[in-house]
């Protein structure tokens, strides 16, 4: 269970950050969506970080974490290579 918790709460921290990062790129430039969507992150954190609770074993939880937050750090990289969005 420690083991389950340390990668909840540590792994679900850069997920959070490019989902929501993600958000941020993929969307046009307004001013008025940009505060709201970085108070999220809290929510969205502890959100993940329950969710990841569902997953059997703390190694494939691991694994869908780190997958997300490679997954989604990628795409933002792609989007702001190919200045797709907001970037």
């Amino acid at each position: 269970m420690v083991a389950r918790s340390f990668v909840a709460v540590l792994l679900s921290a850069p997920a959070t950050v490019a989902l929501v990062g993600l958000f941020l790129v993929a969307t046009p430039p307004v001013a008025a969506l940009r505060l709201p969507s970085l108070l999220m992150v809290f929510p969205l954190w502890i959100a993940i970080a329950c969710l990841s609770y569902l997953i059997p074993t703390a190694k494939k939880a691991a694994a869908v974490l780190i997958g997300i937050s490679v997954v989604g750090f990628g795409l933002i990289e792609v989007l702001k290579m190919t200045t797709v969005g907001g970037a």
